[in-house]
C-alpha cells in the first residue's frame, strides 16, 4: 500500500502539470494569435426600433423588397458597422450557425478541425494589418453591434468577423474553393437597345457560391452613404461589409470573379476592401485602377468594372506580387474564371483551372449570347441571357450542368443599367425568382424613407419556377445526395437503386449517371458500367477532365 501510493501521488502530480502545461500553451496560443480590435471610442449605442415591418436604429432601416432585404446605412465607419449589425444581427448569428454546420460537415473529425483552425489562426494571425483603417473600424463597430452567440475568449467577434471578410481570400487559397464560377458581361453602345453611343451601358451578372442556400435565401442589398465617399449599392449577405458585386452613385460598377495563379499571401487587402475603395473613391475606370494599383492582393482574382456614363468597360487581372493585368473595352465584355493577360494565362494553375472547371466554355457560350442579341440587349434581355441554360451552338443541357450560365448555383444573380443607376436583383431561388428593381438614385434621394416605390418595373420570374420543373429538379438532388452518402459508406446496392430511382425522375441527370456508373463498376458490373458512362459522355460532362474520365471509362469497359 505504501508503494503504491507514492506512484498514484507521481501520476497525478504529472497528470496535474500536463494539464496545466496545455492549458498554459492553448492560452499562450489564442494570446499569439489572437486579433484585437483597434483602440477605438465606441460607436453612440442606439436601440433598434419598428416602424411597421422596417426595423430601424437611427438614420438606418432595413425593410423587405419582394423575398429580398433591402438595407440603407450611413455615418462614419464605426458606426456604419454598429448600425448594420443591429439591423442584420438574428441573419448573422444565423449565417455563422450554417457556416460552422458546414466547417463540421466538411471536416467532421473534432481533433482534425481544432488542428485546421489552428493553422488557419497561426497563418492569418495578422490578416486585419493589411485592412484600411475605415474597415477596421467598421469591423469594430459591427462586433460591438452583434449580439453575438458564438463568441468564446478562444475567438472573440471582432476576431471571427476579421475572418469571415477575409474568407473570399482564404476560401480561394484553397485549391477546391467553390468560388470559381462567376459569369458576367457587359454591353453598351450598339450592343444595346438604345443603339447609340455611348447609350444606356448593361451589366449582367451570375455569382455562383454553391456553398449553401443561406446565401441565396438571405440575400442582402446593401445601400451605404460614408461619411466621406460616393454612396454605393452592394448585393451581398447580412454580415458582409466589403463588396463582390455593386455600382456607385456615378455610375461605377465592380464585380469579382475567382481566378487561379501563382501563390497566395497572408497578408494584403482582402479582394471585397479593394473593391469597396473602389466604388466609395471613382468617377471613372482610370480612378478605378489608381485605387486597384494601391492595394496589395492575397490571392488571384478578377475584376470587371464598367462606367455607365461612358460605355467603357475594363477587366483587371489581379495575382500576389504578378503586374496588373489589364484589358480596356469600348463596348462589349465578357468574363469567366480564366486569365487573359500575360504571365497570368501562361501560369500552370490557370491552364489547371481550364481543364477541371467550365469556364471556357461558359464564356465562349456568353459569347455567342451577346452576339446573338446584338443591338438588342435592355434589362430583359440580359436577364434571359443570365437565365440561359444551353451549350455552345445553342446544344441541350441538362438542368444544372455547370456548362450553362446558369447551373441553379447562383447566391445573386444582378443586373444593371448603370446609366440609370438602376439595379434588378434576382429573389431567388437563384436566377428564378422575379428580379426586382432597386433605384439607387431615388432610394439616396429619398434618405430614410424605407418605402420607396421603384419608378422602374420588376422583371418577370421564370415560368420554370412555378411548372414543376425545378421541384422536380430538386426532388433528383436530394435522392441524389442520399446515393452518393449510401456509395461513400459502402451501401452500393441501396446507392444503386437509388440512383436508378432518380433518373426514373430524370432521366438526363448527368451527375446521377456519372454516380451509377461509378457504383456498378465497384458491384463488378461492367456492361452496366459502360451503358451509364456513355450515358454521362451523352450529356456533355461539365469539363476537359470529366470528359477524358468519362471517355476513359467507357473504353475500359
Amino acid at each position: 500500500m505504501n508503494a503504491v501510493a507514492p506512484d498514484r501521488s507521481r501520476w497525478f502530480h504529472h497528470l496535474l502539470l500536463t494539464t496545466l502545461a496545455l492549458t498554459v500553451s492553448a492560452c499562450a496560443f489564442g494570446w499569439l494569435t489572437g486579433i484585437k480590435p483597434p483602440h477605438l471610442a465606441p460607436p453612440t449605442p442606439e436601440d433598434v426600433w419598428y416602424d411597421g415591418a422596417t426595423e430601424r436604429v437611427g438614420p438606418a432601416y432595413l425593410g423587405r423588397r419582394g423575398k429580398l432585404w433591402v438595407m440603407h446605412v450611413k455615418g462614419a465607419p464605426a458606426q456604419l458597422g454598429y448600425r448594420h449589425a443591429r439591423l442584420v444581427t438574428s441573419l448573422m448569428a444565423e449565417g455563422d450557425r450554417r457556416m460552422l454546420d458546414l466547417f463540421s460537415t466538411f471536416v467532421p473529425s473534432a481533433a482534425f478541425r481544432w488542428a485546421l483552425t489552428g493553422v488557419v489562426r497561426l497563418r492569418y494571425r495578422n490578416l486585419d494589418a493589411g485592412f484600411p483603417s475605415t474597415r477596421r473600424a467598421e469591423i469594430f463597430g459591427q462586433a460591438l453591434g452583434y449580439a453575438d452567440p458564438f463568441a468564446t475568449n478562444f475567438l472573440s467577434t471582432y476576431n471571427r468577423l476579421v475572418y469571415l471578410h477575409g474568407l473570399y481570400d482564404i476560401a480561394l487559397a484553397f485549391e477546391r474553393s467553390p468560388l470559381l464560377g462567376c459569369t458576367a458581361f457587359v454591353a453598351s453602345g450598339s450592343a444595346t437597345r438604345d443603339g447609340t453611343t455611348p447609350g444606356h451601358t448593361i451589366v449582367g451578372r451570375n455569382f455562383d457560391l454553391d456553398l449553401d442556400p443561406w446565401f441565396d435565401e438571405e440575400k442582402a442589398v446593401q445601400i451605404v452613404e460614408p461619411e466621406d465617399g460616393l454612396a454605393f449599392v452592394s448585393v451581398a449577405w447580412p454580415g458582409m461589409t466589403g463588396v463582390v458585386t455593386g455600382m456607385n452613385a456615378a455610375g461605377i460598377w465592380i464585380s469579382v470573379n475567382g481566378g487561379r495563379a501563382a501563390e497566395t499571401r497572408s497578408g494584403g487587402v482582402p479582394v471585397v476592401f479593394t473593391t469597396r475603395a473602389v466604388l466609395e473613391g471613382a468617377r471613372s475606370l482610370d480612378d478605378a485602377l489608381r485605387i486597384i494599383e494601391q492595394d496589395e492582393a492575397m490571392v488571384s482574382h478578377i475584376l470587371l468594372l464598367a462606367d455607365g456614363k461612358t460605355g467603357e468597360s475594363m477587366i483587371v487581372e489581379r495575382a500576389p506580387d504578378r503586374p496588373l493585368g489589364v484589358v480596356r473595352y469600348p463596348s462589349s465584355t465578357v468574363l469567366a474564371n480564366h486569365f487573359r493577360t500575360s504571365p497570368l494565362r501562361e501560369d500552370p494553375k490557370d491552364a489547371r483551372l481550364r481543364d477541371i472547371t467550365s469556364t471556357e466554355a461558359r464564356q465562349a457560350r456568353m459569347e455567342e449570347l451577346i452576339t446573338h442579341h446584338q443591338g438588342r440587349i435592355d434589362p430583359e434581355v440580359a436577364t434571359a441571357i443570365l437565365r440561359d441554360r444551353s451549350g455552345i451552338g445553342d446544344a441541350p443541357l441538362p438542368l444544372g450542368n455547370r456548362n450553362a450560365l446558369d447551373a441553379f448555383v447562383a447566391t445573386h444573380s444582378v443586373v444593371a443599367d448603370l446609366t440609370a443607376r438602376v439595379l434588378w436583383v434576382s429573389e431567388g431561388p437563384h436566377t428564378l425568382g422575379r428580379y426586382r428593381a432597386i433605384d439607387l438614385g431615388a432610394r439616396l434621394a429619398l434618405g430614410e424613407a424605407a418605402g420607396v416605390s421603384e419608378a422602374t418595373a420588376d422583371l418577370p420570374a421564370d415560368a420554370l419556377l412555378d411548372d414543376g420543373t425545378y421541384e422536380r429538379y430538386r426532388l433528383g438532388a436530394r435522392m441524389r445526395g442520399a446515393a452518393e452518402e449510401h456509395a461513400a459508406k459502402g451501401r452500393l446496392d441501396t446507392a444503386a437503386d437509388l440512383y436508378h430511382r432518380v433518373l426514373a425522375l430524370r432521366d438526363d441527370d448527368h451527375v446521377a449517371w456519372r454516380g451509377l456508373a461509378l457504383v456498378e463498376e465497384r458491384l463488378g458490373h461492367r456492361a452496366n458500367a459502360r451503358a451509364a458512362w456513355s450515358r454521362v459522355l451523352a450529356l456533355d460532362p461539365e469539363a476537359p477532365e470529366r470528359r477524358r474520365e468519362a471517355e476513359e471509362h467507357a473504353r475500359e469497359h
